[in-house]
């Protein structure tokens, strides 16, 4: 591969040598220590000088007649010599360098001057940033020494080299034989441009020309290697280059993988796209995200969505340190697909493995990457995820390791498809809108890999110039064409949606065109393209980071896709048509890619919420295969477009159908059978516990958003004001102030909460608002088994939910009708007509639900600690739709890391936090938990000793 830029080599004689100097830190405003004894010296006189003044005029005291030469010396011996101090002097022992001696002024009731002898206190003195205090001989407190280079406010250590691009320059951090720190300086050397390369593929990259390659990306190029840079400069090609992301090796030493995320707040075509979509070349830029054209602020990592790509080998250590750069806001990543078995403090679950990461923090994730497959990560923050925090997580083997290895040619980074739906407004606004008010929570478009064309937009914006052309010209026009299929073909090229049935579009005004909308023509936004060879098959890999109800049927146009793998689990191999993707799940397929040289359209189509019902959202990409021109298929694109074949993993429907299949009839490979968690023991015919999770959007006045005394359920008020509150078991998860693992010594089993425990207190949250700490305990290596029911009588809904910690067999999976009862399913398995499938069910971590139906999972309980059982809808997750699993006793559990982070209420006025109780208003509890919960009695314990330890403290001290 050609390279881009070449440096010369250090040893030759370009190089300029920098003495690095200290600068001000701007950061520190403390005193720092000096870097001689001298200006220690002066530092101290000085300070001492003015507090002898200070002591000397204070008021009520009589300063020392100066003129009786008696009573303004000071006599002090050493060495057998004596010295005459006047008063004011201030000298250091020759002895001890860290006591200082002064000679100060008597009064009145004693006017002889005398010494006052001062011990210095090194901890009142500080090194800059890029220092370290090192002992030397003489000095008391020892000297601040350079250990760092200092450049652009940012440091480097020694040997570490980085680009400074305001004079075309490589700087690096080196040390001279004395210890001093110097940065060396290299000229850059550019490589000869090709005589051939056009103007229009002429561009400057690191002040180097550089000629752009044309944009059908080739199997060689991917194999060729560019130099390698040292700095992170957030592009999702610079960590394709990261050194972690190799070819596995069976036998191979593994790694340890750092990664640094930043999160804040962004914007979709900021600055950085420039003349973005016009100039394609533009939109490649770093820190371009373009979305589906529309501006709106979002949240990111690195400025990227989707965020960075961690991709490792199987074995490795992965260290992500995550800095919140949010301004005021919190924020969380989960390693969704690992189950962080030595590692429970990793899972990033704000409130119960950690304390939600605050502004200005920075927490580092450190675990092992133990379980190959397909993940992401993903901030498990508010709406977060949503607005963008996301990326892929990908942990392969040596390929002759995989199972299905023989079925494919290539397993490629950009052979990553993250699919994910859109709104054009922050996920904050939207949530408020929705459950304050009558906004909707349907998404208006789908992206893949973080960009698409919005098709409904640009289709209703050509047919609104169509009316008003027609409106304004003197002369009689065709009529529209009835036929949808007959008006896009007078549409520009880039903008062509043919429609073979009208669905409902959404409407152009409907909401404020935002930013530069007008500016900005959504017909030239570029869509994803996935490149390959004839004659070579290729793994790709599905991850759905939605975070609304909009599940998505991803097929390509001629292809069949060979599904081998569901949430990192391998499955016997299955050709489909098409894989129905649920929020939170992934699915790895294999792509023959046998047709003709061309391009193919990669369709993406919403259901539920994204439905022709709603918003008819749906995206494509494209299969360009090598030698292909560079331009986009020809088939028509239309929402009612069905994929041909077998749709895998449908949603709302059951078993035994010829054109689908549920996720429930794959069939797990047996190497699973002795993975601890999902072993055979999780086979038996009988499980050692069995919960009934039952679910529906109730009618309930739930405080957070129906105030009972002012706008409840029942006042007059239009429907969409109505906000029904989805509940597992009639209980609202109550998130706990504190985080539950690591503050598990001040809980208590009363401080939580479950269905049986609320019956046993008369409490009926069938008909109240019950709202607590909704936790299933069970003992380590227990078999547990969940039937989960959607009762679906409120809405025709769906829901995906995901278990933290473990990963499960599905067991079964049906759809009874409409709307079925959590007592009926309870009825059918009493009399055995429930029927699991022992063998070898697929492995997964997130399933869905069918509507009016049930799913079945087990899991044994092999991984102590606090998991999190949630709806992977961001939208009902964060008002309590979920539970906590405590699995073991917290004797069981890893031991809470040195110096974790920490986190609850204060309230100096309270005795004891009791915050398991709400009211509302004037009513009674809403919360479910018993009088007195929440670990008030348990924290006296701890309490107690700290004032025992502190006054056998204050004992030994006096």
């Amino acid at each position: 591969m050609s390279v881009s830029h070449n440096y010369d080599q250090m040893s030759q004689p370009t190089k300029t040598t920098v003495i690095a100097t200290k600068r001000p830190s701007r950061t520190n405003n403390k005193m720092r220590v000096v870097n001689s004894r001298f200006t220690e010296i002066s530092r101290l006189t000085v300070i001492l000088t003015v507090l002898l003044q200070f002591v000397s005029h204070a008021s009520g005291l009589q300063t020392v007649n100066e003129s009786a030469a008696e009573n303004t010396i000071c006599l002090y011996q050493e060495h057998n010599t004596t010295y005459r101090k006047e008063i004011g002097a201030v000298w250091f022992a020759a002895r001890d360098p860290c006591l200082v001696y002064s000679c100060a002024a008597g009064v009145a009731k004693d006017p002889q001057a005398h010494i006052v002898v001062t011990q210095v206190d090194c901890n009142e003195f500080y090194c800059e940033v890029g220092s370290e205090l090192r002992s030397v001989e003489g000095s008391c407190c020892g000297e601040c020494v350079r250990t760092h280079c200092q450049h652009n406010h940012t440091l480097y250590a020694v040997g570490e080299s980085w680009h400074n691009d305001a004079d075309c320059t490589l700087l690096e951090c080196g040390r001279l034989d004395n210890g001093q720190i110097i940065m060396n300086t290299y000229k850059r050397s550019c490589p000869a441009l090709t005589e051939d390369c056009p103007a229009s593929r002429l561009e400057v990259r690191n002040c180097c020309p550089y000629c752009r390659p044309l944009q059908t990306a080739r199997i060689e190029e991917l194999q060729d290697t560019d130099e390698e840079s040292t700095e992170d400069i957030w592009t999702a090609e610079w960590y394709r280059k990261h050194p972690c992301n190799r070819d596995c090796q069976i036998g191979a030493e593994p790694m340890t993988c750092r990664y640094t995320f930043v999160v804040e707040w962004y914007q979709t075509f900021s600055k950085a796209c420039y003349d973005c979509p016009r100039n394609l070349t533009d939109c490649s830029r770093p820190h371009c995200v373009m979305g589906d054209g529309l501006e709106r602020s979002i949240t990111v990592v690195n400025r990227m969505m989707p965020g960075p790509a961690i991709e490792v080998c199987e074995g490795d250590e992965i260290v992500v340190d995550v800095k919140n750069h949010l301004l005021g806001e919190s924020t969380s990543i989960h390693w969704h697909g690992l189950h962080q078995k030595k590692t429970p403090y990793m899972d990033g679950v704000p409130h119960i493995t950690q304390c939600p990461i605050t502004p200005h923090a920075t927490f580092r994730y450190t675990f092992p990457a133990d379980l190959s497959g397909t993940h992401f990560w993903h901030s498990h923050t508010g709406m977060q995820r949503g607005d963008g925090v996301f990326g892929a997580l990908i942990i392969r083997k040596p390929k002759a390791a995989e199972p299905h290895g023989g079925l494919y040619d290539f397993d490629l980074s950009e052979h990553v498809m993250i699919v994910q739906d859109w709104i054009h407004d922050t996920g904050a606004s939207i949530f408020s809108y929705h459950h304050h008010s009558r906004g909707d929570n349907k998404p208006h478009n789908l992206l893949i890999n973080g960009k698409g064309r919005y098709y409904n937009r640009i289709w209703a914006e050509a047919k609104q110039t169509h009316r008003r052309t027609e409106e304004r010209t003197t002369q009689a026009l065709d009529p529209l064409p009835k036929s949808q299929v007959d008006f896009v073909q007078t549409l520009p090229r880039q903008a062509r949606l043919a429609k073979s049935n009208t669905t409902k579009l959404f409407p152009v005004n409907s909401r404020q065109k935002r930013g530069n909308l007008n500016e900005i023509p959504l017909e030239l936004v570029p869509h994803q393209v996935f490149s390959v060879r004839r004659g070579f098959r290729y793994r790709f890999r599905i991850i759905n980071a939605e975070y609304l109800n909009c599940p998505i049927v991803v097929s390509i146009d001629g292809h069949n896709l060979t599904a081998i793998n569901s949430d990192g689990f391998d499955i016997e191999a299955m050709d489909v048509g098409s894989i129905v993707t649920y929020s939170g799940e992934r699915f790895d397929f294999v792509l023959n890619a046998n047709l003709e040289v061309g391009n193919y359209w990669i369709r993406l189509k919403g259901l539920m919420d994204c439905s022709e019902v709603f918003t008819s959202a749906f995206q494509v990409g494209i299969l360009r295969y090598e030698g292909a021109p560079d331009e986009e298929p020809t088939a028509e694109l239309s929402y009612a477009h069905k994929a041909e074949g077998i749709e895998l993993n449908v949603m709302n429907r059951g078993p035994g159908y010829p054109d689908t299949k549920t996720v429930a009839e794959m069939r797990a490979l047996p190497i699973y059978d002795h993975v601890s968690g999902i072993d055979h023991d999780t086979l038996k015919p009988e499980a050692d516990y069995k919960f009934f999770i039952y679910y529906d959007f109730y009618t309930k006045n739930n405080p957070d958003f129906h105030d009972q005394n002012l706008y409840a359920m029942d006042m007059e008020m239009t429907q969409a004001n109505r906000l029904y509150t989805p509940q597992l078991n009639h209980i609202t998860l109550k998130f706990p102030s504190l985080a539950l693992l690591p503050s598990r010594s001040q809980l208590k089993d009363s401080d939580f909460c479950n269905e049986t425990s609320l019956e046993n207190q008369g409490i009926d949250c069938r008909k109240e608002f019950c709202k607590c700490h909704h936790v299933l305990q069970v003992p380590l290596g227990a078999v547990v088994e969940m039937i989960i029911v959607d009762e679906g009588f409120q809405y025709y809904a769906n829901h995906p939910f995901h278990l933290h910690g473990n990963a499960f067999r599905v067991m079964a999976l049906e759809r009874l009708g409409e709307n079925v009862t959590v007592e009926m399913i309870k009825q059918l398995d009493q009399f055995n007509l429930l029927k699991r499938n022992l063998d070898n069910p697929p492995v997964k971590d997130t399933v869905t639900i069918p509507d009016g139906g049930y799913t079945i999972i087990r899991f044994e309980a092999s991984n102590p600690g606090y998991w999190l059982f949630h709806c992977h809808i961001e939208f009902h997750a964060e008002i309590g739709m979920a539970l906590v699993f405590k699995v073991g006793d917290d004797d069981e559990m890893v031991p809470v890391p040195e110096n974790f982070p920490t986190c609850g209420d204060y309230n100096p006025d309270l005795k004891s936090d009791s915050g398991s109780s709400e009211n509302s208003g004037s009513s009674k509890p809403t919360t479910a938990n018993p009088p007195n919960a929440g670990g008030g009695g348990s924290r006296m314990a701890p309490t107690l000793i700290a004032l025992l330890s502190s006054f056998v403290l204050v004992k030994l001290y006096r």
